[in-house]
């Protein structure tokens, strides 16, 4: 089983803590595609500003979208949080 753990705004917009898949191996891609199939607000996915980390590490330097979920992995799917502006920096 591969464990699909949500954090952030992800999680408030599927409205799951995490989410299971019974496929021996996907891609992080594919982890994207099922996000969007568990949610109504699919729009609010923004895939540019999500990080996935598989078994801790960011998905960017094991190959990005293609890197490949096994078994037993767990895929960690965060939002990045960005600050606003309009303020006086002190």
């Amino acid at each position: 089983m591969i464990t699909i753990r949500l954090l952030g705004g992800v999680k408030k917009i599927i409205g799951e803590d995490s989410i299971s898949i019974t496929e021996p191996v996907i891609k992080v891609s594919n982890v994207i595609d099922l996000l969007k199939k568990n949610t109504a607000e699919h729009a609010k996915l923004n895939i540019d500003n999500i990080i996935f980390a598989v078994n801790g590490v960011d998905c960017s330097i094991m190959g990005g979208m293609d890197a490949s979920v096994k078994d037993g992995d767990e895929v960690t799917v965060v939002s990045i949080v960005h600050g606003g502006g309009g303020g006086t920096a002190r």
